[in-house]
């Protein structure tokens, strides 16, 4: 009989392996083919012109994907451009009217682009305008913090702009902006440009963003089981253990509770206490790093709308390391995260007197190792409820 029963559990085996390997060989989707955003008449431009200051904007005075632009919203025209302009091949130069009015004329620009949950590769600026502009992408500023011989961290010695994304009209500048988007959303380029042409005549804005997705990951396979035939079992005559050492009982102070929080996955309010430790999922820094990723967006964006949401509850942002570095970086580090996140939280609404935050060096890791997975869990921002 049992010699039955194992040829039936082999047989049945096999045939799961079969149906499992032949779903594996079925064709996988193909990958996406790039999306090629470029500056043409689609593009939203503000209605009046805007300042453009020497200090990018911060985050509640950048325009959302459905809020107006400054004095309204239009769409961009054609522009009139100076023919030594390095116009970005395949891109129309974009403007409020075909030519500037006059010295120093800013215009806000908008583009909104939805993607789907494609995995991302990369994903590349180039800017060419006449004469500054700065790009934002999901309220993020991008910009590269060196520049050729012309320019000087970002500014040069006549026009003190810092931190733009394109400044002279006969460069292209490019950019890697892979973090500054994220997949299954929809993602908003928002754009400041100012003519500083002498005559009025040639002022412009020209941008192309290429989207390059990853290959979908192949559906994993199932692993080989190979069965064996059970032995008999023999039962051994219990032996009499000693009794277990009584030990001193110890105080035990409880760990404060922890409730991962993700978008679409928030918590119900009345499982909070003063005390309760909120796990960011998918809030993650690399190492030696303070800058978000686009991964921690969609919790963060989840978290400030919480927030608002049940405006008793003050928070601190504790920010943390991995075991590697020295106490004094580590304390330094974990400080500059928690002020990250708690900028991205004030800059999303939530008042400035509900939050707080605290450095917590790598005195509170998730993992007590030194490893590269032990690294990536102990990077991290948590947060703390202080009132409710």
């Amino acid at each position: 009989m049992n010699a039955l029963r194992f040829a039936a559990c082999t047989l049945a085996a096999t045939c799961f392996a079969i149906l499992g390997l032949a779903q594996t060989n079925n064709d996988l989707p193909s990958n996406k083919p790039p999306i090629t955003i470029v500056t043409d008449p689609s593009w939203d431009v503000s209605q009046r012109p805007s300042k453009f200051d020497e200090f990018p904007l911060p985050a509640e005075q950048i325009a959302s994907a459905t809020s107006p632009l400054w004095g309204g919203t239009n769409k961009a025209v054609v522009a009139d451009h100076n023919g030594r302009g390095k116009i970005i091949p395949g891109t129309v130069p974009i403007w409020r009217k075909r030519k500037a009015s006059g010295e120093q004329e800013a215009y806000q620009f908008r583009k909104t682009v939805q993607l789907e949950a494609d995995p991302i590769h990369k994903i590349t600026l180039q800017v060419n305008c006449d004469d500054v502009a700065r790009v934002y992408i999901n309220k993020r500023l991008a910009s590269a913090p060196m520049r050729d011989g012309k320019m000087k961290d970002g500014y040069d010695d006549w026009y003190f702009f810092r931190s733009v994304s394109g400044f002279m009209y006969d460069r292209v500048y490019t950019y890697d902006v892979t973090d500054y988007f994220f997949a299954n959303y929809n993602n908003t380029i928002f754009i400041e440009a100012v003519s500083l042409a002498f005559d009025g005549s040639h002022a412009y804005f020209s941008a192309k963003i290429v989207i390059e997705f990853a290959p979908i990951p192949a559906p994993a396979k199932p692993t080989a089981v190979t069965l064996v035939e059970p032995k008999p079992v023999v039962e051994r005559k219990k032996e009499a253990l000693p009794p277990p050492p009584i030990k001193a009982a110890v105080a035990q102070t409880a760990a404060p509770k922890k409730t991962l929080f993700e978008a679409g996955r928030e918590p119900e309010i009345e499982n909070l206490h003063v005390g309760s430790i909120l796990e960011l999922g998918q809030v993650f820094f690399e190492a030696n790093e303070y800058q978000l990723n686009s991964r921690a967006y969609y919790t963060l964006a989840a978290l400030a709308k919480f927030l608002r949401q049940h405006p008793g509850l003050k928070i601190e942002v504790g920010g943390h390391t991995n075991l590697r570095p020295s106490l004094n970086w580590a304390a330094e580090l974990s400080t500059k995260r928690a002020q990250t996140v708690m900028r991205y939280l004030t800059d999303n609404g939530v008042a400035v007197d509900r939050v707080s935050h605290k450095g917590y060096g790598k005195s509170q890791p998730r993992n007590r190792a030194i490893s590269e997975e032990a690294d990536d869990a102990n990077q991290r921002v948590e947060v703390k409820i202080l009132e409710k």
